[in-house]
């Protein structure tokens, strides 16, 4: 177990667990290996501290009880992606419209929040919780195409696991390069394994 100086909260699309290739599902495995990370599923949450709830890690910590210190990584759109993603991997940083802005000088990201499941849940989860407006939003253009490969096929070539989202916003933010690594190594090992059962 790594443990990482800022908390992840994955929010998971209720129908993520009862997929074919659930035991491929990356949300736990982030669970497996990083803390503070924390797995809630369902599709609507009234705000942050519901959506916190039962986390015993971070309770009574009151500035992670603001939506604001929160930053929810959301997939970019053609709209926003104007940087070509073989070239300029990173993390890119959105206004409250979905507009491209300049990155802050010195963001300070008390929590991350990822929204877990199809592309399709994804945008459920996101519109049915409003409060996430009030988080700051940010998409990665990724180093490289999902490990997925064939077993889970990808609405974009930049759009990848929740555990490679994680591991490389971590790398990203200049947190040490082996937690990534490992989280990395660990999912092909569970990718590897699931294509040989198949």
């Amino acid at each position: 177990m790594t443990r990482i100086p800022l908390p992840v909260l994955i929010l998971q699309h209720p129908q993520e667990p009862s997929r074919k290739d659930q035991k491929v599902s990356s949300a736990r495995l982030i669970v497996e290996h990083l803390e503070p990370a924390f797995v809630k599923v369902g599709l609507s949450w009234r705000n942050l501290a519901h959506a916190l709830k039962g986390w015993k890690e971070i309770e009574g910590v009151q500035e992670l009880q603001k939506p604001s210190a929160w930053y929810t990584l959301y997939l970019g759109t053609k709209k926003n992606s104007d940087v070509d993603p073989a070239s300029l991997p990173g993390i890119y940083y959105l206004d409250k419209k979905g507009e491209p802005m300049e990155a802050p000088p010195e963001p300070v990201i008390g929590g991350l929040i990822l929204l877990d499941g199809t592309w399709a849940q994804a945008k459920t989860l996101w519109w049915r919780n409003a409060w996430l407006n009030k988080t700051q939003r940010i998409f990665i253009v990724p180093k490289a195409r999902s490990l997925y490969g064939n077993i889970r096929k990808e609405p974009r070539p930049e759009c990848v696991s929740t555990l490679e989202a994680v591991a490389e916003t971590l790398q990203f933010l200049g947190m040490d390069p082996a937690i990534e690594e490992r989280l990395k190594s660990d999912f092909s090992e569970k990718l590897r394994a699931f294509r040989a059962r198949k």
